[in-house]
Protein backbone atom coordinates (compact mmCIF):
# COMPACT_ATOMS: atom_id res chain seq x y z
CA UNK A 1 0.00 0.00 0.00
CA UNK A 2 1.25 3.48 -0.88
CA UNK A 3 0.27 6.19 1.07
CA UNK A 4 0.58 10.36 0.08
CA UNK A 5 3.80 10.61 1.14
CA UNK A 6 5.28 7.89 -0.57
CA UNK A 7 6.04 5.26 1.83
CA UNK A 8 5.48 1.99 1.15
CA UNK A 9 3.30 0.00 4.19
CA UNK A 10 5.10 -2.45 5.27
CA UNK A 11 2.69 -4.13 7.48
CA UNK A 12 0.50 -6.62 4.74
CA UNK A 13 3.84 -7.78 3.81
CA UNK A 14 5.03 -8.74 7.06
CA UNK A 15 1.51 -10.61 8.17
CA UNK A 16 1.95 -12.68 4.46
CA UNK A 17 5.58 -13.15 5.43
CA UNK A 18 4.80 -14.78 9.29
CA UNK A 19 1.59 -16.48 7.61
CA UNK A 20 3.98 -17.99 4.52
CA UNK A 21 6.21 -18.59 7.76
CA UNK A 22 3.66 -20.59 9.87
CA UNK A 23 2.45 -22.51 6.93
CA UNK A 24 5.97 -23.86 6.50
CA UNK A 25 6.49 -24.32 10.11
CA UNK A 26 2.84 -26.56 10.06
CA UNK A 27 4.14 -28.43 6.60
CA UNK A 28 7.15 -29.38 8.42
CA UNK A 29 5.59 -30.79 11.30
CA UNK A 30 2.77 -32.65 9.25
CA UNK A 31 5.61 -34.12 6.81
CA UNK A 32 7.45 -35.26 10.15
CA UNK A 33 4.16 -36.87 11.67
CA UNK A 34 3.24 -38.76 8.48
CA UNK A 35 6.75 -40.36 8.51
CA UNK A 36 6.53 -41.15 12.05
CA UNK A 37 3.20 -42.62 11.38
CA UNK A 38 4.27 -44.73 8.21
CA UNK A 39 7.45 -45.53 10.05
CA UNK A 40 5.26 -47.49 13.10
CA UNK A 41 3.22 -48.54 10.08
CA UNK A 42 5.80 -50.44 8.51
CA UNK A 43 7.23 -51.87 12.15
CA UNK A 44 3.40 -53.38 12.56
CA UNK A 45 3.23 -55.17 9.50
CA UNK A 46 6.80 -56.32 9.08
CA UNK A 47 7.13 -57.61 13.02
CA UNK A 48 3.43 -59.11 12.10
CA UNK A 49 4.47 -61.26 9.36
CA UNK A 50 7.35 -62.21 11.17
CA UNK A 51 5.92 -63.46 14.07
CA UNK A 52 3.17 -65.61 12.33
CA UNK A 53 5.56 -67.20 10.44
CA UNK A 54 7.55 -68.02 13.28
CA UNK A 55 4.48 -69.92 14.61
CA UNK A 56 4.03 -71.47 11.70
CA UNK A 57 5.84 -70.90 8.37
CA UNK A 58 6.87 -68.41 6.06
CA UNK A 59 4.11 -68.27 3.05
CA UNK A 60 3.03 -66.28 0.27
CA UNK A 61 0.44 -64.33 3.03
CA UNK A 62 3.33 -64.05 5.76
CA UNK A 63 6.04 -62.54 3.00
CA UNK A 64 3.18 -60.16 1.44
CA UNK A 65 2.72 -59.05 5.00
CA UNK A 66 5.80 -58.45 5.44
CA UNK A 67 6.48 -56.47 2.21
CA UNK A 68 4.17 -54.40 2.99
CA UNK A 69 5.62 -53.35 5.82
CA UNK A 70 8.94 -52.83 4.00
CA UNK A 71 7.20 -50.42 1.45
CA UNK A 72 5.74 -47.86 4.59
CA UNK A 73 9.57 -48.31 5.92
CA UNK A 74 10.67 -47.14 2.53
CA UNK A 75 7.78 -44.56 2.20
CA UNK A 76 9.25 -42.80 5.88
CA UNK A 77 12.59 -42.62 4.58
CA UNK A 78 12.27 -41.87 1.46
CA UNK A 79 9.06 -39.53 2.12
CA UNK A 80 10.42 -36.40 0.02
CA UNK A 81 11.12 -38.69 -2.94
CA UNK A 82 7.84 -40.54 -2.76
CA UNK A 83 6.54 -36.97 -3.68
CA UNK A 84 8.05 -35.57 -5.94
CA UNK A 85 9.91 -38.17 -8.04
CA UNK A 86 7.42 -39.22 -11.65
CA UNK A 87 8.26 -43.37 -10.95
CA UNK A 88 7.90 -43.20 -7.20
CA UNK A 89 4.65 -41.24 -7.32
CA UNK A 90 3.02 -43.72 -9.14
CA UNK A 91 3.94 -46.68 -6.94
CA UNK A 92 2.83 -44.47 -4.12
CA UNK A 93 -0.70 -44.33 -5.52
CA UNK A 94 -0.89 -47.49 -6.31
CA UNK A 95 0.42 -48.72 -2.98
CA UNK A 96 -2.33 -46.52 -1.60
CA UNK A 97 -4.87 -47.80 -3.66
CA UNK A 98 -4.05 -51.33 -2.98
CA UNK A 99 -4.45 -50.80 0.93
CA UNK A 100 -8.01 -48.70 0.85
CA UNK A 101 -8.81 -52.13 -0.95
CA UNK A 102 -7.37 -54.45 1.76
CA UNK A 103 -8.57 -52.10 4.39
CA UNK A 104 -12.40 -52.38 2.48
CA UNK A 105 -11.81 -55.99 2.24
CA UNK A 106 -10.82 -56.79 5.75
CA UNK A 107 -13.87 -54.44 7.27
CA UNK A 108 -16.28 -56.53 4.88
CA UNK A 109 -14.89 -59.88 5.90
CA UNK A 110 -14.64 -59.34 9.77
CA UNK A 111 -18.42 -57.91 9.82
CA UNK A 112 -19.64 -60.87 7.62
CA UNK A 113 -17.66 -63.16 10.23
CA UNK A 114 -19.19 -61.62 13.50
CA UNK A 115 -22.81 -62.86 12.08
CA UNK A 116 -23.52 -66.35 13.00
CA UNK A 117 -26.04 -68.20 12.24
CA UNK A 118 -25.57 -72.10 13.34
CA UNK A 119 -29.08 -73.79 14.99
CA UNK A 120 -27.36 -75.86 17.09
CA UNK A 121 -29.44 -78.83 15.26
CA UNK A 122 -26.64 -79.77 12.63
CA UNK A 123 -25.90 -83.02 12.16
CA UNK A 124 -22.62 -82.35 11.20
CA UNK A 125 -19.75 -79.35 12.17
CA UNK A 126 -16.67 -79.22 10.02
CA UNK A 127 -13.74 -77.87 11.50
CA UNK A 128 -11.23 -76.41 9.14
CA UNK A 129 -7.59 -76.70 9.50
CA UNK A 130 -5.03 -74.20 10.28
CA UNK A 131 -1.37 -74.03 10.55
CA UNK A 132 0.17 -76.27 13.61
CA UNK A 133 3.59 -75.73 15.02
CA UNK A 134 5.24 -79.15 14.86
CA UNK A 135 1.98 -80.70 16.66
CA UNK A 136 0.76 -78.02 18.19
CA UNK A 137 -2.88 -76.17 16.90
CA UNK A 138 -1.74 -72.17 16.09
CA UNK A 139 -3.43 -69.65 18.26
CA UNK A 140 -6.08 -69.45 15.16
CA UNK A 141 -7.19 -72.86 14.94
CA UNK A 142 -7.13 -73.04 18.52
CA UNK A 143 -9.94 -70.74 18.42
CA UNK A 144 -11.57 -72.64 15.90
CA UNK A 145 -11.25 -75.88 18.39
CA UNK A 146 -13.01 -73.92 21.26
CA UNK A 147 -15.78 -72.85 19.51
CA UNK A 148 -16.07 -76.56 17.69
CA UNK A 149 -15.82 -78.02 21.80
CA UNK A 150 -18.43 -75.45 22.50
CA UNK A 151 -20.56 -76.38 20.21
CA UNK A 152 -20.28 -80.28 20.56
CA UNK A 153 -21.27 -79.83 24.36
CA UNK A 154 -24.24 -77.84 22.50
CA UNK A 155 -25.36 -80.38 20.37
CA UNK A 156 -24.49 -83.73 21.63
CA UNK A 157 -25.69 -85.07 18.84
CA UNK A 158 -23.51 -83.46 16.49
CA UNK A 159 -19.98 -84.90 14.77
CA UNK A 160 -17.49 -83.26 14.42
CA UNK A 161 -15.68 -83.66 10.72
CA UNK A 162 -12.13 -82.14 11.65
CA UNK A 163 -10.76 -81.43 7.91
CA UNK A 164 -6.68 -80.36 7.21
CA UNK A 165 -3.74 -81.96 5.88
CA UNK A 166 -0.30 -81.91 6.77
CA UNK A 167 1.71 -79.11 5.66
CA UNK A 168 5.07 -77.60 5.80
CA UNK A 169 6.58 -77.59 9.32
CA UNK A 170 4.21 -79.66 10.69
CA UNK A 171 4.56 -82.73 12.05
CA UNK A 172 1.59 -84.51 12.08
CA UNK A 173 -1.81 -83.61 9.94
CA UNK A 174 -3.83 -81.01 11.02
CA UNK A 175 -6.59 -83.30 11.27
CA UNK A 176 -4.98 -85.36 13.85
CA UNK A 177 -3.78 -82.22 15.84
CA UNK A 178 -7.94 -81.04 15.91
CA UNK A 179 -8.77 -84.48 17.15
CA UNK A 180 -6.23 -84.70 19.92
CA UNK A 181 -7.70 -81.12 21.22
CA UNK A 182 -11.22 -82.63 21.01
CA UNK A 183 -10.18 -85.63 22.52
CA UNK A 184 -8.09 -83.57 25.39
CA UNK A 185 -11.78 -81.70 25.98
CA UNK A 186 -13.70 -84.38 26.32
CA UNK A 187 -15.03 -84.80 23.66
CA UNK A 188 -15.86 -88.79 22.62
CA UNK A 189 -13.71 -90.49 19.91
CA UNK A 190 -16.93 -91.64 18.43
CA UNK A 191 -18.01 -88.21 17.18
CA UNK A 192 -14.93 -87.27 15.67
CA UNK A 193 -14.08 -88.15 11.74
CA UNK A 194 -10.66 -86.96 10.67
CA UNK A 195 -10.45 -85.57 6.87
CA UNK A 196 -6.46 -85.22 6.42
CA UNK A 197 -5.88 -85.09 2.53
CA UNK A 198 -7.66 -81.45 1.96
CA UNK A 199 -4.90 -78.83 1.28
CA UNK A 200 -7.00 -75.95 0.98
CA UNK A 201 -10.41 -74.29 1.84
CA UNK A 202 -12.06 -75.71 -1.10
CA UNK A 203 -10.74 -79.07 -0.33
CA UNK A 204 -11.81 -79.05 2.83
CA UNK A 205 -15.33 -78.79 1.64
CA UNK A 206 -14.65 -81.22 -1.40
CA UNK A 207 -13.25 -83.66 1.21
CA UNK A 208 -15.94 -83.60 3.54
CA UNK A 209 -19.11 -83.99 1.71
CA UNK A 210 -17.49 -87.40 0.44
CA UNK A 211 -17.80 -87.99 4.46
CA UNK A 212 -21.21 -86.78 5.10
CA UNK A 213 -24.27 -88.60 4.94
CA UNK A 214 -27.63 -86.97 4.03
CA UNK A 215 -27.77 -83.84 6.83
CA UNK A 216 -27.43 -80.55 7.82
CA UNK A 217 -23.78 -78.82 8.78
CA UNK A 218 -22.10 -76.55 10.20
CA UNK A 219 -18.25 -75.22 9.81
CA UNK A 220 -16.28 -73.22 12.20
CA UNK A 221 -13.39 -70.88 11.27
CA UNK A 222 -12.12 -67.86 12.31
CA UNK A 223 -14.40 -64.38 11.50
CA UNK A 224 -11.92 -63.09 8.70
CA UNK A 225 -12.34 -66.67 6.74
CA UNK A 226 -15.86 -67.48 7.12
CA UNK A 227 -16.63 -65.44 4.19
CA UNK A 228 -14.78 -67.40 1.65
CA UNK A 229 -15.48 -70.39 3.41
CA UNK A 230 -18.84 -69.93 2.53
CA UNK A 231 -18.09 -69.49 -0.71
CA UNK A 232 -16.08 -72.24 -1.15
CA UNK A 233 -19.11 -74.48 0.86
CA UNK A 234 -21.49 -73.46 -1.99
CA UNK A 235 -19.39 -74.26 -5.05
CA UNK A 236 -19.41 -77.75 -3.32
CA UNK A 237 -23.14 -77.96 -2.49
CA UNK A 238 -22.58 -77.69 0.82
CA UNK A 239 -25.57 -74.83 2.16
CA UNK A 240 -23.90 -74.80 5.44
CA UNK A 241 -24.34 -72.43 8.38
CA UNK A 242 -21.41 -70.90 10.00
CA UNK A 243 -19.85 -70.37 12.92
CA UNK A 244 -17.27 -67.47 13.53
CA UNK A 245 -14.12 -67.97 16.00
CA UNK A 246 -12.32 -64.60 16.92
CA UNK A 247 -9.06 -64.18 16.16
CA UNK A 248 -6.18 -63.03 18.29
CA UNK A 249 -5.67 -59.11 17.79
CA UNK A 250 -2.14 -59.93 17.33
CA UNK A 251 -2.47 -61.87 14.37
CA UNK A 252 -5.50 -59.93 12.35
CA UNK A 253 -3.23 -57.49 9.86
CA UNK A 254 -0.99 -60.56 8.42
CA UNK A 255 -4.49 -62.96 8.66
CA UNK A 256 -6.58 -60.25 6.86
CA UNK A 257 -3.41 -59.62 4.05
CA UNK A 258 -3.27 -63.83 3.36
CA UNK A 259 -7.13 -63.78 3.04
CA UNK A 260 -7.07 -60.84 0.68
CA UNK A 261 -4.62 -62.85 -1.53
CA UNK A 262 -6.63 -66.61 -0.75
CA UNK A 263 -9.60 -64.35 -2.47
CA UNK A 264 -8.08 -63.46 -5.32
CA UNK A 265 -6.61 -67.07 -6.19
CA UNK A 266 -9.95 -68.06 -5.33
CA UNK A 267 -11.83 -66.77 -8.53
CA UNK A 268 -11.12 -69.53 -10.48
CA UNK A 269 -13.27 -71.69 -8.22
CA UNK A 270 -16.02 -69.43 -9.45
CA UNK A 271 -16.21 -70.18 -12.61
Amino acid sequence: IIHSNGTVAVGCRHRHEVTLRMYGIFNDIRRQYMRVILFILGLLFSADGLYFASTTSMGVGEAFTVAIGIMFILWSTFYDAFKTKGFLKFIKGLFTFGMIVLVIYSGIICVVGKSDNATYREDYIIVLGAGLKGDTPSLALERRLEKAAEYMNKNGNAIAIVSGGQGKGETISEAQAMENYLLNHGIREDRIIKEDNSTSTYENFEYSKLIMDEGQAVFVTNEFHVLRSELMAKINGIDATHIGASTPITLLPVSCVREFIAQIAAVRYYF
